[in-house]
């Protein structure tokens, strides 16, 4: 096969498929992948064929908030709900739909995998006949938000003479589901068309190792305290909750790791203690196996990669998804929550010792895991994709 990845250029949305792609190359297939300038060097090295759609992910933003400046005043999950279909579907769908053009045009794949903010792939797989396949990142954006967002780019379909989905045209084929049960809302379609499996899983062989410095912290926190990971990924990485929950970690943990992302400060989180480390990236499969608690934003990456591990989870919403992120595990018992108005130190570092405190919460973590743990592997979905393809084939035929 000859399969084309579309993803938009958050790290966020992007790193999720990275699993199944490489598993589908390790199985001889033909990969490659089209997405925003600045996220190709995630990719590089990794053997996938490489191009280029739209502006980089912090122009696109930039120009999100410019042309909608009226949005500024919002926050919480109203600025969730104004953001998505103006970012996505009015900024960045429309500057790739060129470049996924060329890409498909160019690469000829067989069918297209990109996740659901990726809005130009189903319109470009549509007019060149095509089928595409949505990958979740995390729980399913809500639909509110993809007819919102069609009603910014509808237009690039009506001028290509098709009729605008109201879903996007994001679940017109398969949907591959990373998300457990017990965390994503009741899905609205057959069940035929999802296919689960988790590309979390504990002991990947690909894990890069830790630092020396992190490593030597972890060992001598045995008596010390609690292993608190504190992260507010690469987007919300500037928010003065990170350091709050970061100076409240110090305080309860017994060894803290911070990370910061490429463009966050180090510099005020370096005097936190002997027993705090902060790097700007660490690899969190190997991290989070040696965690008792999660402090983050609620980012779908670290919400699933916790869940995989079983840790039990403090989340800090900041815009996004976060906010369904936080009910989310909350329901499920996995971890709490706090709103904007309780994210000061204090707050933080009493609701990190209740979580860390009551069993209830890492018992709850713990099932999470379990289910996690027996969806199928990125090899496994490959095959099923593979099977899938040649009956979809067969049918056309």
């Amino acid at each position: 096969m000859r399969v084309l990845f579309c993803t938009t250029g958050g790290l966020g949305h992007l790193l999720p498929l990275r699993p199944l792609a490489a598993a589908l190359r390790r199985r001889g297939n033909a990969v490659a992948w089209v997405t925003a300038p600045d996220a190709l060097a995630s990719l590089e090295g990794l053997g996938f064929d490489l191009m280029a759609a739209g502006s980089s992910f912090e122009v696109s933003r930039r120009q999100f908030r410019v042309a909608h400046a009226d949005g500024q005043q919002l926050v919480g999950e109203p600025l969730s709900a104004y953001t998505f279909p103006r970012l996505f579907g009015a900024v960045l769908a429309p500057a790739m739909v060129d470049g996924v053009e060329q890409a498909v045009r160019r690469w000829r794949p067989d069918f297209v995998v990109h996740e659901p903010a990726a809005l130009a792939a189903p319109l470009v797989c549509r007019q060149l006949g095509l089928r595409n396949i949505t990958q979740g990142y995390g729980l399913r954006p809500p639909s509110q938000y993809l007819e919102e967002a069609m009603t910014f780019f509808g237009t690039h379909w009506q001028a290509r003479g098709l009729e605008v989905p109201a879903d996007g045209g994001l679940y017109r084929n398969l949907y591959l589901d990373i998300t457990p049960r017990r965390l994503q809302p009741t899905i609205q379609t057959s069940e035929d068309d999802v296919l689960r499996f988790n590309p979390y899983r504990a002991g990947d062989s690909n894990t890069r190792p830790l630092p020396d410095d992190i490593r030597t912290v972890l060992q001598l926190s045995a008596t010390r305290g609690p292993r608190i990971y504190v992260t507010f990924g690469t987007v919300f990485n500037r928010s003065p909750a990170l350091l709050a929950a970061a100076r409240a970690a110090a305080r309860l943990g017994g060894a803290v790791i911070v990370t910061v992302g490429a463009n966050g400060d180090p510099e005020p989180f370096t005097t936190l203690g002997g027993h705090v480390r902060v790097h700007r990236f660490v690899d969190q499969t190997a991290l989070l196996p040696q965690c008792d608690l999660v402090v983050s934003h609620g980012g779908a990456g670290t919400l699933l990669g916790a869940a995989a591990h079983g840790v039990a989870q403090l989340i800090l919403p900041q815009a996004a998804d976060h906010f369904r992120n936080a009910r989310a595990l909350s329901s499920a018992n996995a971890g709490r929550a706090l709103e904007s108005a309780h994210q000061s130190t204090e707050d933080v570092m009493a609701t990190m010792a209740d979580v860390l405190n009551s069993g209830a919460f890492t018992a709850a973590a713990g099932v999470l895991a379990t289910e996690m743990s027996a969806m199928p592997q990125p090899f496994i979905a490959a095959c099923r994709l593979e099977r899938w393809w040649n009956s979809a084939s067969s049918w056309a035929g």
